[in-house]
């Protein structure tokens, strides 16, 4: 590998390790990080696993553990614009002179992982996650909040012992990898459960809560349903958020403005303030007052997104059956009767059918563009589907290149 003098170079050097693929496994994620000096092992991790609901669960969660901590890590994937949102403290991102010296420490031993019994040449997400490990560990982070990549049970991430694991939610995802039935998937995101940790989980979806439920039993875990434990009473919604008022077993909440918008991100929250409790014994010590700050201030760009201007946008990020879902029962919610343009791009080895089937029918007209990359669906390809999803409407349906 050549010699690293720039951040461009770092991220090029990084980016060619695509080229090995995606593989589940443990192994070579176990020596990358013994080689390192196993910075695992120092830090406080709450471990995220689920379909959907990952990323703005554990956003909210950072901003609970900030509260009691004065350094909380957020580890996630995949971003947005910049390489350094995947890996941030106090929501302030890693800087390029770190990611370049981080990785100047890895790449070397990238052959040595190679040439290990049992293992392979490791891959971009696990020299990623061993980035992060690193670097949460220089910073002597208070604790981290750590986002699975695929699965649970065999991803990278999986290396740690969390002080709590939580699963958001399970439905059909990643079939190739994770299975083809919502038991076997759940099998797979319950793979985060470690003896003695507690679960918490908002799943809904009775196969993979029994699941779940005979793997926390076989672990002496405690399992913490969302779902029962937590409730919610939404006083006001709109685009922009929503205000609440939350019951916990512990605690009532009044007030607090959740700046994301949907019934789902709800659940998020309470899953976020479950986590939170079990997790850090000094939550009754934080005021009403400070919760509804730091709730105030979250922000998790890209999932339903709100952008007010002459024209208002709506930026999505839903990318499978569950989550286009989710964001069409959102539009129906809080858009009322106002006119939806959609435009959408989806990749290929997307269930770009059922993406659209959700959807084309609430839009006034569709413009389909294809998303960069080697995976990006061709915009005429995803036009001709979104022509056969329109329902009983007519809908115009036009196909550009971006």
């Amino acid at each position: 590998m050549k010699k690293i003098k720039t951040y461009k170079q770092a991220l090029s050097s990084l980016y060619q390790l695509r080229l090995f693929g995606t593989k589940l496994g443990l192994n070579n994620i176990h020596r990358l990080l013994q080689l390192l000096g196993n910075p695992q092992q120092r830090l406080v991790f709450y471990h995220i696993a689920g379909t959907n609901g990952k990323g703005s669960t554990a956003a909210i969660l950072q901003a609970l553990l900030r509260t009691t901590h004065r350094k909380v890590g957020l580890f996630t994937s995949p971003h947005l614009e910049d390489f350094r949102e995947r890996i941030r403290i106090n929501d302030r991102l890693i800087g390029r002179r770190e990611v370049m010296d981080g990785l100047k420490e890895i790449f070397p031993l990238l052959p040595q992982v190679a040439e290990t019994s049992g293992c392979s040449h490791p891959t971009y997400f696990e020299a990623v996650t061993a980035l992060a490990c690193r670097y949460f560990e220089k910073m002597k982070a208070d604790a981290v909040v750590w986002e699975v990549g695929l699965g649970g049970r065999l991803d990278a991430t999986n290396v740690v012992i969390p002080r709590v694991s939580v699963i958001t939610n399970i439905d059909l995802e990643h079939q190739r990898y994770l299975g083809n039935s919502i038991d076997k998937i759940a099998r797979e995101k319950g793979g985060i459960i470690k003896d003695g940790i507690p679960l918490v989980t908002a799943v809904q979806k009775t196969a993979a809560l029994s699941r779940l439920k005979k793997i926390c039993r076989e672990r002496h875990s405690l399992l913490v349903d969302v779902n029962g434990d937590y409730h919610s009473q939404v006083k006001e919604s709109g685009l922009a958020g929503q205000l609440l008022d939350i019951h916990t077993p512990d605690r009532i909440y009044h007030d607090i403005f959740l700046p994301l918008a949907g019934e789902h991100q709800i659940i998020n929250f309470l899953t976020a303030l479950a986590a939170w409790g079990q997790g850090d014994s000094r939550t009754a010590k934080v005021s009403n007052r400070r919760v509804r700050e730091v709730i105030r201030g979250v922000r998790w760009p890209g999932r339903f997104e709100f952008i007010s201007g002459s024209q208002d946008y709506i930026l999505e990020g839903a990318h499978n059956r569950a989550g286009a879902k989710v964001c069409a029962r959102t539009l129906r919610m809080v858009v009322g009767d106002r006119t939806i343009i959609l435009i959408i791009g989806v990749l290929g080895d997307k269930d770009v059918k059922a993406i659209c089937r959700s959807l084309v029918p609430l839009a006034r007209k569709v413009i389909a563009v294809q998303p960069e990359g080697e995976r990006g669906l061709a915009s005429s390809a995803l036009a001709r589907v979104c022509r056969t999803n329109t329902g009983l409407k007519k809908i115009p349906v036009l196909a550009r290149k971006s």
